[in-house]
């Protein structure tokens, strides 16, 4: 059974209605052998902010270092969003191999009218691959109500119901009364149920449970806003009994606060259960708890906010937030489904002009029909063909002063945000065939294909579109079998360049256009044409490979001179090692280590880089005259982008599961290369967002950090893919452990080393980071002839 084939299977389980009580998902996950009681599972209901709430827990019990697997739902691109683990979407071949064990009782059971629905599977499915990593714990968003919702088949340690407002009433009951002793059905046995409920929600949980509120000065957690800050981040301040703690969270909004103080106080609860002290962990898990499409601030001339409310309650609490800016006019862009309330949305928006559109679902409502409601609220309204024109109209009309709103539904922000993630993968025409079947296209055919060779991912009606225009063109195009149930679909088309010209012109869709058109240009780097070379100043006592050589800052200060004499571009400083093992250095003994080689190297003609996980090394040494941060975390310290924003400074990317390196982890990849694009692609828009321009981003897709032999060797030999990202590529390969698969590890004479370097220039790379400069800068030169004598 191939990914797509499981996929479909799970779509098809949407024919069967929700229905109450919790005996189907009981009886699937009995078949599996009950893996909700392998877990400890934390429960977090509620109307409005359960899903920021859950993401912000689950950032904090990872900082305070527990394995957390993640459910939450909907999803903006891709159902294995719903279901992580440590961050990570569950892979393809899980999702393949627990239909493979359900198949056949779901078959049997939907013969006795007792199939389990869409929801309830996914729901066994994140039970049993949290089981399947062995997860520490669990962050479990409810999806309606709580006493049926089928994830209360645990028993949970912890639970939360973080708002109750009028919602489901069909299901739930007439009143809030009645809406929240549902949803205070999630309590747990030991310890109370937290909630940020208030009155007569809060009177009705409270009958039903003991409880610990969060919210005003008589909450028993404290929790104060303080304001947008940085767009799209604020201060919160919380308090409890004998606890206190100032943060930032990247969730601007006086509710969001709120939220915050109940992911901590839950986050004290499960510190509580494992022994984990989180209160160290807290300030950094709350300010790295991004979560996509909630009051997300993508620019600030105009300032571009795209937030999923789709209900008044929320819309009511997105324009209070933008209340905290300084704009003049603001131009919505309103997407929603058909069971919304339009009008009270409608009447909870203050918007200068409206356009509305229909995300690419089978449940949006039409232009026309959301329109009326929006008119009938008083609002000037515009029509648009597709979210991506509507957004394009509000853009063009907003002046830089004026802000841009895109909301509705989690599905009109998800095509709006391909404005910003969406790009094409340029592929080699010898991986055709392995293409289409990461794209999971039905029926490949790799002999349609021929020419130049793009891979991107698009919504249904857009993926067909293109289709129709390449094929009319004379060349060739397959998509996703994902299509036909509305999830985005892999697109892989080919063809001369007058073919695909041809096609791009007939395609009525300019940004989707851009993008394919732009990964047929090669990425350039700002600091080198070819490939640069930067060598590897290690100023440690531990590093793998030259650790304690150069500790010493004369030794350190020779070293860099001889680097410099045999052609090395840049000098890469780093003072503390993410060998397998090794120990966290701190900060002031880290900035003791790199700062006065910084300061020493500043006055040679070379660029300066510090490879450092930590914001405040980094910007020591930036202010010490370092032009590049080489941040091998991928952004885990929450302030690494706005340092490199702030002073400049180009900032290098890296993927990595654990650095240090967690030698016995074991990693899971369907495809190394794509899921790397794919896990970089959130870090470097943070950083966007934060204000470091994409040109000044270069990305390393992080050999050895979590891959095995075979897999940094893919990732060396499809090196340009990772250009997708529309950023240059550091390749950092240097006497790495992969060479034991050719018997070279230890690499002595840094023969494979160089190898591997000749390689990574000759697919593109930006730059190769190296601990033997003089071999490494002649083998770029090998790789730059031969491609000067290919012209």
């Amino acid at each position: 059974m191939r990914y797509h084939e499981a996929a479909e299977f799970l779509f098809g389980l949407r024919r069967y209605p929700p229905r109450p009580g919790l005996d189907a998902t009981a009886a699937l996950l009995d078949a599996l052998g009950d893996p909700h009681r392998e877990v400890p599972v934390v429960q977090v209901a509620g109307s409005n902010g359960k899903g920021s709430t859950a993401r912000m827990l689950e950032s904090t019990l990872r900082e305070a270092g527990l394995d957390v697997g993640l459910y939450t739902s909907p999803h903006l691109e891709d159902v294995r969003e719903r279901v992580r683990v440590n961050g990570r979407k569950i892979r393809e071949r899980a999702v393949t191999a627990f239909v493979g064990e359900v198949e056949e009782y779901v078959t049997d059971a939907a013969v006795e009218g007792e199939a389990p629905t869409f929801f309830e599977a996914l729901t066994a499915l994140a039970y049993w691959e949290f089981a399947r990593q062995d997860a520490d714990v669990a962050v479990v968003e409810v999806g309606i109500g709580g006493r049926y919702d089928a994830t209360s088949v645990a028993d949970p340690v912890a639970s939360a119901v973080t708002s109750v407002t009028l919602e489901h009433t069909d299901v739930l009951g007439d009143t809030v009364e009645e809406i929240a002793r549902d949803k205070a059905a999630v309590a747990p046995a030991e310890r109370p149920l937290v909630t940020a409920a208030t009155g007569d929600a809060l009177a009705a949980i409270e009958g039903e449970a003991d409880t610990l509120t969060v919210g005003g000065a008589d909450a028993d957690v404290r929790a104060v806003y303080g304001g947008a800050e940085r767009p799209g981040e604020a201060g919160v301040s919380l308090a409890g009994d004998g606890w206190e703690l100032d943060a930032t969270i990247p969730l601007p909004g006086e509710h969001q606060a709120e939220n915050a103080g109940v992911a901590a106080a839950l986050a004290r609860q499960v510190g509580e259960e494992f022994g984990v002290d989180v209160e160290g962990a807290l300030p950094r898990g709350l300010h790295n708890a991004t979560w996509p499409g909630r009051f997300e601030v993508f620019d600030d001339a105009p300032l571009t906010v795209l937030d999923g409310a789709h209900n008044p309650g929320a819309v009511s609490a997105v324009a209070d937030t933008l209340g905290e800016y300084d704009y003049d006019d603001l131009h919505a862009v309103v997407g929603a489904l058909t069971d919304k309330d339009h009008v009270g949305m409608a009447e909870a928006l203050p918007a200068s002009s409206v356009t509305v559109c229909a995300p690419d679902t089978s449940r949006a409502e039409t232009p026309d029909v959301l329109g009326a409601a929006f008119e009938t609220a008083g609002h000037d309204v515009r029509r648009a063909a597709s979210v991506e024109a509507g957004l394009a109209d509000a853009l063009a009309d907003a002046e830089a002063g004026d802000a841009v709103l895109v909301t509705g539904s989690l599905y009109t922000v998800a095509e709006a945000r391909e404005r910003w993630t969406r790009r094409a993968v340029p592929l080699d025409g010898d991986d055709v065939r392995a293409a289409l079947r990461r794209a999971n296209v039905a029926e490949p055919d790799p002999a349609n294909h021929a020419g130049t060779t793009l891979r991107i991912t698009l919504r249904p009606a857009l993926a067909r579109e293109l289709q129709r225009a390449v094929l009319a063109a004379g060349g060739a195009c397959d998509v996703s079998a994902l299509a036909e149930h509305g999830e985005r679909a892999a697109t892989v088309l080919s063809g001369t360049d007058e073919q695909l010209e041809r096609a791009f012109a007939a395609v009525d869709a300019p940004g989707v256009v851009s993008d394919l058109r732009a990964a047929l240009e090669p990425v350039e780097s700002e600091h080198a044409e070819g490939t640069a070379v930067m060598g590897i100043l290690n100023v440690t006592p531990d590093s793998f490979h030259d650790g304690g050589e150069y500790e010493a800052f004369e030794d350190a200060m020779a070293r860099a001179e001889s680097m410099l004499a045999d052609g090395a571009d840049i000098i890469d400083i780093g003072g503390e090692s993410t060998r397998p093992g090794a120990d966290p250095v701190p900060v002031e003994e880290e900035i003791e280590r790199v700062v006065p080689v910084v300061e020493g190297l500043a006055a040679e003609d070379a660029l300066l880089s510090v490879d450092t996980r930590k914001a405040e090394v980094a910007r020591a040494a930036v202010e010490a005259g370092a032009d590049i941060i080489n941040d091998v975390s991928g952004l885990g310290d929450p302030e690494m982008p706005h340092v490199a924003a702030e002073t400049g400074a180009t900032l290098v990317v890296m993927h990595s599961i654990d650095a240090p390196v967690v030698p016995e982890r074991e990693v899971e990849y369907d495809d190394v290369v794509a899921d790397v694009i794919d896990e970089l692609r959130e870090p470097v828009l943070r950083a966007v967002k934060a204000g470091v321009p994409r040109e000044d981003i270069v990305v390393d897709p992080g050999i050895g950090f979590g891959k095995r032999s075979s897999e940094s060797f893919e990732m060396l030999r499809r090196a340009g893919e990772f250009e997708a990202l529309g950023c240059p590529v550091l390749i950092g390969h240097s006497h790495k452990s992969m060479f034991g698969a050719v018997d070279r590890y230890p690499d002595e004479g840094g023969y494979a080393t160089a190898a591997a370097t000749t390689l990574a220039a000759a697919n593109g790379a930006a730059m190769v980071r190296v601990h033997d400069v003089s071999e490494n800068v002649a083998a770029v030169r090998v790789a730059e002839a031969t491609e000067e004598g290919s012209d």
